[in-house]
């Protein structure tokens, strides 16, 4: 059950979160939360065969709720090259090429397979399917083609409101690629731009050039996909408001996309990144609390000012008018009780089942090995409280910005928080909703993380905690942008048994 705090946006998770409550000042933003109820490979290991198999009996035992739509997701976790600001899992797709390429694709092919022809999803219409990554643009075009005609053969998309897929200029400026994603069911293309500023861009080890954005822009149009997405940053180190403000001009005016998708820029803490712009080696400008609060005003109010003023998602901005599905909505369940499940295919991706939460094992060739024998290929999975289950969409509504009561399992079990919410001025309550206002968009990850359960809250300070003590990115606790141990974990006593088994190792080095 969720409890009232006095400051609770003092209490927003990021990747600067050590426990510590003093750490916060009020100015600081946390992330939108995504993906809920969280899983954590320190806390949530399914570590036997027995375990997984009872796990996933539901796959052949139950049939998928008619009334609960899904979202089919893929994550191909390879990329032609590294930003050094990113923290999603993915490989180096030099490394996957020729025979290796091929054997990645297979397994997808018969991942696909096993998780269609189980009973649970027999006559299961897929409501949207989505590509992310890394770098789903890396696979060559046959790869994907492979991959898209198994997804159109093995599940009933009769009834899908569109096929999503994330690239690179770099991939997609490859001759008939684009055409190939067309002809196969694409219907929507998004790609990062960050930033048009060429030194910040070179500084985020950002490959792709400004020119080979604009000319992939460009052939999406010419192709004839229906929309396409372009991703903004902000905060980032070196932009000041004359650079943002060149970068929506390039954005809105000249590349004209259906969609902006605003992010951000996070810090992780101890990355080679996050030691360099703590040195003042990338920018005089550096992140800030304060500056990232004024450049999100002020690309809401720029964005506005060239016609994007259709606030979709928390960050989903457009200018047109029937602006259809966008794949996301689903992946936050769908602001509703029960009203949406994802499942992902691919390594690294997250699923959610009704009150099951699990992610596959962030390790290619492990992935690709289980596959191959038959073994569902994840590394952690939870049954999740009925409490979890049921704060989920008030968890995700301020992804949303607002939340008919009537999809609310409970509304008034949240009573407190929802008075706080309205007294303070970041939201409105009607009769039928609840809706945010400008200060609580503003504030919308901290809002967040008011409805999580206490045992939630408690599970990710420990996630935080295990992942830093044991050098783990806390997004997927893999070993993407592995952060340092942090000083005030570094200077904490050890306890006497580690010390001395450290003690004897040392002696027995020397002898």
């Amino acid at each position: 059950m969720t409890t009232h705090v006095e400051n609770p946006f003092m209490l927003g998770l990021d990747s600067n979160f050590y426990l510590k409550d003093e750490f916060e000042s009020p100015e600081k933003r946390t992330n939108v939360t995504w993906f809920y109820p969280k899983i954590c490979a320190f806390q949530d290991a399914l570590d036997s065969e027995e375990r997984k198999a009872e796990y996933f009996s539901f796959l052949n035992r139950q049939s998928h709720p008619e009334q609960t739509d899904i979202l089919l997701y893929f994550h191909i976790p390879f990329c032609e090259a590294f930003c050094n600001f990113c923290a999603c899992f993915k490989e180096s797709a030099a490394k996957y090429q020729g025979e290796r390429q091929k054997r990645f694709v297979q397994a997808m092919v018969k991942e696909i397979q096993r998780n269609a022809r189980s009973k649970y999803f027999q006559g299961t219409k897929v409501k949207y399917v989505q590509f992310g990554g890394g770098t789903p643009s890396a696979l060559e075009q046959e790869s994907m083609a492979t991959i898209l005609e198994a997804v159109h053969r093995e599940f009933d998309l009769s009834e899908v409101d569109g096929i999503s897929l994330e690239g690179s200029p770099l991939g997609l400026s490859k001759d008939g690629y684009i055409e190939m994603l067309k002809s196969l069911g694409i219907t929507r293309i998004s790609f990062g731009v960050q930033t048009l500023d060429e030194d910040i861009r070179r500084k985020l080890t950002i490959k792709a050039s400004v020119e080979q954005v604009h000319q992939t822009a460009e052939n999406i149009r010419k192709a004839g996909i229906r929309t396409f997405a372009l991703d903004l940053m902000y905060n980032l180190p070196g932009q000041d408001d004359e650079v943002l403000a060149r970068d929506l001009q390039g954005i809105c005016a000249e590349l004209r996309p259906s969609f902006v998708q605003t992010y951000r820029f996070n810090q992780w803490e101890g990355t080679r990144l996050d030691q360099q712009i703590r040195a003042g080696k990338v920018a005089e400008v550096k992140p800030s609390g304060a500056i990232e609060r004024e450049q999100y005003r002020q690309i809401k109010e720029g964005l506005a000012g060239y016609g994007y003023d259709k606030q979709l998602l928390i960050n989903f901005f457009t200018h047109l008018d029937d602006a259809g599905e966008i794949g996301l909505n689903h992946a936050c369940g769908g602001n509703g009780y029960r009203a949406s499940y994802t499942l992902g295919i691919g390594p690294a991706a997250e699923n959610y089942m009704g009150e099951r939460s699990y992610r596959n094992h962030t390790d290619v060739d492990r992935w690709m090995r289980e596959v191959e024998e038959g073994i569902i290929p994840i590394e952690q999975g939870r049954i999740c409280s009925e409490d979890e289950v049921e704060n989920r969409v008030m968890v995700f509504f301020p992804v949303f910005g607002t939340v008919r009561k009537a999809d609310v399992a409970n509304f008034e079990k949240y009573r407190r928080e929802v008075d706080w919410l309205v007294a303070g001025e970041y939201a409105i309550e009607t009769d039928e909703e609840l809706t945010l206002t400008e200060a609580g968009r503003e504030n919308a990850g901290n809002i967040a993380f008011l409805f999580y359960s206490d045992e939630e809250k408690a599970r990710a300070r420990r996630t935080m905690y295990l992942s830093l003590k044991n050098k783990r990115n806390p997004f997927h606790q893999d070993a993407q942008n592995i952060p340092r141990t942090p000083l005030f974990l570094q200077t904490r006593p050890k306890p006497a048994e580690e010390t001395a088994k450290e003690n004897d190792a040392a002696k027995t080095e020397g002898s």
